[in-house]
């Protein structure tokens, strides 16, 4: 079999409708064909895309020219059913009416790919669905307007050889330029001008009068007139096919960059296609086929998580059933929304969303580190962010545990009570039920019934510096009694560093915990926690809860502003009250 055979089948199958197999295709080839040639010739093609089928050995092929002509019918029957997503068993269905004898379960790949690369077909973050931007854009047009767009698009670009680099932008500048020739010179000078496509920012009516030495009325006449002349059927399909094709160039992206030449032109063609676009100030973008801001930009939020979290906003793109946008717009909007909101925050929502990221209870040291990653253009201190926590907004708590907090939504909640009030609660309900000391051990394990988190330190602290509990042996406690002298019982330091050694040790499972040496004599030093201190630590706590400052409470005691904090963090540390507020 020689070349010109093998290009007069080539030839022939070219102008076939439907898919077809390799066997179909030797049919028409002679009996003493070189099979392997023929083939060869075939899959080297250009203008035939091979399909492979899932769960089968045979190659079907069809011609890009058909294959095109297809997605752009499919486009249009879905705009005018108002229909802008497909679920992949919806689209494998409509696949299938290409295939004679075959039925697609699945939409081939190679399809698909052929689809993306003009802007026919995209896909979202919605799992097995796809979107038709092209359907979206064309249902804003009347039935009329779509039905002359389309067909003159596919007689277009079905008569020259359809690939990847193939040159709608070009197309539609050379269709914009020669029915901008059927106007008045004026009427396109006035009307460029006024769409922004003369220098790249629009022109007053003042500004164009004084350039042609006419009054702004007269200007809005000229305007007016070009508008009307638009609407005559032989113009309209022009610019709309000019959209089309410029959207296809853009691989169905439906979002420009704002101030650009590429918005003047896309915006202008919008306009006169009659399809809505919305300019979207905030973060400098237009986007094609919304109708106003607040489809894309809500001004009210219920998670402040949600309302900055692009996952979050994806989500909610995606939900509204009047937009149509394909994964890389709703990308780009999403990192574009995130970036602007963030601004707004204010201090204690930024706090939220680093304690948020976190995802688990932590320390204000770790929240202010991620703090400033995430925010690195306004850093803060520790201080600061602790103080911030400490108001207790958008769901933050303090757990009970010096400088931690967490979130209620993950189930925590700030402790009601003292860490010495509930130790004191434990012990005398324990005591009431037992009728013999309580142990340090019952104290811990009771604890977990009034806090998720504690600091075994502090508990230790709260348990043998207890003021209404009274020590029997090494680590048991009874409660005080109310006519019982209230002596006080020192503890020395080396005696509760024992007991926090001691516990420290259980806690890490070793079998021995570290003792003074028995013959050691344990010098006494004191802390005293007398009546007196702890009633001058509550009233600098009263006094804090009154003023809300370090320096307002240092006034009016005549102390220095460090010392208030001082006070104020010792009184937490061994229970005394929560601080922070």
């Amino acid at each position: 079999m020689d070349d010109n055979q093998n290009i007069y089948i080539l030839n022939i199958f070219a102008q076939h409708e439907h898919c077809f197999t390799f066997e179909d295709f030797l049919k028409y080839a002679q009996p003493d064909f070189n099979r392997e040639l023929l083939k060869h010739a075939l899959l080297n093609d250009s203008r035939f895309i091979v399909l492979n089928k899932e769960n089968s050995d045979t190659n079907y092929f069809i011609t890009k020219r058909r294959l095109f002509q297809w997605f752009c019918q499919l486009n249009l029957r879905l705009a005018h059913a108002k229909k802008f997503r497909l679920s992949k068993h919806q689209l494998a269905i409509l696949i299938s009416f290409l295939c004679i004898r075959e039925r697609w379960d699945t939409p081939p790949i190679e399809v698909i790919q052929f689809g993306k690369q003009f802007g026919f077909i995209g896909t979202n973050y919605t799992e097995n669905q796809y979107v038709f931007p092209l359907a979206y854009i064309l249902s804003f047009m009347s039935y009329k307007l779509s039905e002359t767009t389309v067909q003159y698009i596919i007689k277009e670009v079905s008569s020259n050889t359809i690939d990847v680099n193939f040159p709608f932008r070009h197309l539609a500048q050379k269709i914009i330029q020669e029915k901008f020739s059927c106007f008045t010179y004026r009427e396109c000078y006035v009307i460029k001008a006024r769409e922004g496509l003369l220098t790249g920012g629009k022109m007053t009516l003042e500004w164009i009068g004084l350039h042609y030495g006419i009054t702004r009325e007269r200007v809005r006449q000229i305007e007016s007139k070009f508008w009307y002349k638009l609407r005559h059927p032989v113009h309209a399909p022009t610019f709309s096919r000019a959209l089309i094709y410029n959207i296809m160039s853009r691989q169905g992206s439906l979002t420009i960059t704002s101030n650009s030449s590429e918005e003047f032109i896309m915006s202008f063609l919008a306009k006169c296609s009659g399809v809505p676009f919305v300019r979207l100030s905030d973060i400098e973008m237009v986007t094609l086929g919304a109708f106003s801001e607040d489809s894309i930009l809500p001004k009210s939020i219920g998670s402040i998580f949600k309302y900055v979290d692009v996952a979050s906003i994806i989500s909610r793109l995606e939900s509204e059933d009047c937009l149509c946008f394909v994964k890389s717009d709703l990308k780009n909007l999403a990192e574009n929304i995130k970036r602007v909101r963030l601004k707004s925050l204010n201090k204690r929502q930024k706090a939220y969303l680093a304690l948020r990221t976190i995802g688990k209870p932590a320390h204000s040291a770790k929240i202010t580190e991620v703090y400033n990653s995430l925010f690195p253009e306004h850093p803060s201190t520790e201080h600061n962010i602790h103080a911030v926590l400490s108001y207790e907004e958008y769901g933050v708590v303090w757990i009970g545990i010096r400088s931690t907090f967490a979130l209620k939504e993950w189930g925590y909640e700030h402790p009601s009570e003292t860490l010495f009030d509930t130790v004191t609660k434990i012990v005398e309900e324990k005591y009431k039920e037992i009728t013999r000391p309580v142990s340090f051990e019952i104290i811990v394990t009771e604890m977990g019934k009034y806090r998720q988190f504690v600091n075994h330190n502090s508990l230790t602290i709260a348990s043998h510096c207890n003021p209404n509990l009274r020590r029997v042996g090494k680590n048991s406690f009874i409660p005080r009694k109310p006519n019982e002298k209230e002596t006080q019982e020192d503890i020395s330091a080396k005696e509760l560093d024992r007991v926090l050694r001691e516990f420290k040790t259980k806690e890490q499972g070793e079998s021995t915990i570290a003792n003074n040496p028995k013959n050691e004599k344990i010098t006494e030093e004191p802390i005293k926690l007398s009546d007196t201190k702890i009633k001058y630590y509550k009233k600098i706590f009263k006094l804090y809860k009154k003023y809300g400052t370090f320096e307002k409470v240092a006034r009016k005691v005549s102390l220095t502003s460090e010392r208030v904090r001082e006070i104020l963090e010792g009184g937490n540390k061994i229970g005394l009250f929560e601080y922070p507020i």
